[in-house]
């Protein structure tokens, strides 16, 4: 052979290949393209109220919109994704319930799905003070630690330099007043803005109020119907405790488990739970937002199709102040409670203030103490003590507590944290919580460092101006 057939040869090769590649690409990630940004446009027009404008500057960003169209029909109340023209994937949006990818199902079958819209409050928050309500204790502005804590947040909206982070809400509670805040790049107090996986902590609060009435134990076998063999042994708490065994890949770069459960399949807890088992349950942490969604599912199941609706605004949200807190659905209609309920910066900072004072809410006790307790208490299995019951924790390492995810912070802080850097932060020793919201992909902004400068503040002698006129 002539070493110019070879040539050919190896040209003609190597196109093949990269054509096999192209075709494998946008057969998998096109279809993941198209439904993830339909269901953020929609959520965020329908739910959060933004433009679409907005979104795309922001969430989409250049890589999505240079790939994908997303068409949004406000009369339709829905959005349609597509690359290229193709892979088209539809979210649509239904009031009280946000918004729900259709993944292969009928448009009008999940819009006639039965829906039974809580009892809202028939008052007004704005004639209410903190934190039920939205009156704030104006005494604190004559507190100059806060006008400082204030100080600082102003400057990550007005910072030229702080502004590619986009944050979106920052919020700090101190000794149970909310007393510095801040909003940019859209976003202001009643906006509402996705959890991400701070959802799973609101989770594992619904699960505390059945475990608190008896309705629910942790040690509690047959978490799904379908697990006959040694899933069986799965208990309610390795669920909880992200130790259930289950082999599963958390990843988002591209189609993985998370993905094609949020974005392509219609019953996330189906996808989950059809998981084999990898390890001994028990034995191995291992982080999942499968879990999560399949735990909701038990609730779902176990309260019935009615009271699963209801449940977490009667019982917990409206008890709280959350009155504007929206829990969305997968197209089989079950709460994906790992990634999607929206919220406004103010509802998540009330969250954290009940996890602060151990789930009493101005004299009632909706959550137990002992249920705090359990979900902020490290599992045996998480190596830094990172990971409690569905909650985020920085006790570290039992043989060297120093080392820990947050080594700027005391150890007793834990928090309900999502991707794109949310932040529901308590820290019981400084009788604080931080809400940070935002769309930071990169990380750029450090809890760590907004934090530790927060409670320098706090710390500040009182001759240096704190109650000072």
């Amino acid at each position: 052979m002539t070493l110019k057939k070879k040539k050919t040869l190896l040209f003609l090769a190597v196109l093949i290949a990269v054509g096999v590649f192209t075709i494998d690409y946008a057969w998998k990630s096109f279809p993941l393209i198209s439904a993830y940004g339909a269901k953020i446009m929609c959520s965020c027009v329908f739910v959060a109220e933004r433009t679409e404008a907005s979104v795309h500057a922001q969430e989409l960003g250049a890589f999505l919109i240079s790939l994908g169209t997303f068409e949004v029909d406000v009369a339709g109340n829905k959005v349609t994704g597509s690359v290229f023209g193709t892979a088209k994937r539809t979210a649509i949006f239904r009031p009280g319930q946000g918004c729900t990818l259709l993944a292969g199902m009928d448009e009008a079958a999940v819009r006639n799905q039965p829906y039974f819209p809580p009892q809202s409050p028939d008052w007004s928050q704005d004639t209410i003070p903190w934190p039920s309500g939205n009156l704030v204790n104006e005494s604190i502005t004559r507190d100059t630690r806060y006008h400082k804590i204030q100080a600082l947040i102003n400057d990550e909206f007005e910072d030229s330099g702080k502004k590619s982070r986009r944050t979106h809400s920052l919020l700090v509670v101190h000794d149970g007043e909310l007393v510095a805040e801040g909003y940019g790049n859209d976003h202001g107090i009643h906006t509402k803005h996705t959890s991400w996986s701070m959802g799973k902590s609101v989770i594992a609060s619904l699960v505390g109020l059945q475990v608190d009435k008896g309705d629910l134990s942790l040690d509690q076998t047959g978490i799904y119907p379908d697990w006959t063999d040694d899933r069986s042994r799965i208990t309610l708490r390795h669920m909880l405790q992200a130790t259930n065994g289950l082999d599963w890949v958390e990843e988002y770069g591209g189609v993985s488990d998370a993905t094609n459960m949020l974005f392509l399949k219609p019953d996330a807890a189906e996808i989950a739970a059809s998981k084999p088992l990898k390890h001994i349950p028990g034995s191995v942490f291992s982080y999942s937002s499968g879990t999560t969604n399949i735990v909701s599912k038990l609730l779902r199941t176990q309260l019935g199709e009615q009271r699963y609706q209801e449940m977490p605004y009667t019982d917990f949200f409206f008890q709280i102040g959350m009155h504007n807190t929206v829990m969305e659905k997968d197209a089989s209609g079950t709460f994906i409670g790992s990634s999607f309920i929206f919220a406004p910066g103010r509802d998540w900072a009330r969250f954290g203030l009940l996890m602060l004072k151990k789930g009493n809410w101005e004299g009632r006790q909706i959550l137990s103490e002992e249920w705090v307790n359990f979900v902020t208490t490290p599992s045996l299995a998480a190596p830094l003590g990172e990971y409690g019951a569905q909650w985020w924790l920085n006790a570290g390492n039992a043989k060297n507590p120093q080392d820990k995810r947050l080594p700027q912070l005391p150890n007793d802080a834990f928090y309900a944290g999502g991707f794109e850097g949310q932040w529901v932060l308590v820290i019981p020793s400084e009788n604080l919580v931080i809400v940070r919201l935002g769309y930071t992909p990169r990380e750029e902004f450090s809890i760590e460092e907004f934090t530790s400068s927060v409670i320098a503040l706090l710390h500040a002698n009182d001759d240096e101006g704190s109650n000072a006129e």
